[in-house]
């Protein structure tokens, strides 16, 4: 038995169906008002409908940034870097005094 609201899509019932949600399954029409698309690799579009947008949205939670945290975080990150860059530099050093002593 053929339905007619079986190739219509699951946002606005209005329009036929042209792609699925990359989420859920669900057909959708492409129209910008029933879901969202992003540029995806290998030249693809990733298609998410407005239900599973309306999903994602609830699990999102609003982040504030401390700039002193993030000054904080920065030094930590750099004093870090110079500390793993001086360790790398050393074995260098040690092998370059070692072949002044052979000589």
């Amino acid at each position: 038995m053929f339905s007619k609201h079986e190739d219509m899509c699951n946002e606005c019932y209005e329009k036929r169906v042209k792609e699925c949600c990359n989420k859920c399954g669900e057909g959708i029409c492409l129209n910008t008002s029933c879901c969202e698309t992003f540029p995806h690799h290998n030249n693809d579009i990733y298609i998410i409908c407005n239900g599973c947008i309306a999903g994602i949205e609830t699990k999102l939670r609003p982040t504030s940034v401390d700039m002193c945290d993030l000054r904080l975080l920065k030094k930590k990150i750099s004093k870090r870097l110079e500390a793993n860059m001086k360790k790398l530099q050393e074995p260098e050093q040690e092998t370059e005094l070692e072949g002044e002593n052979d000589s």
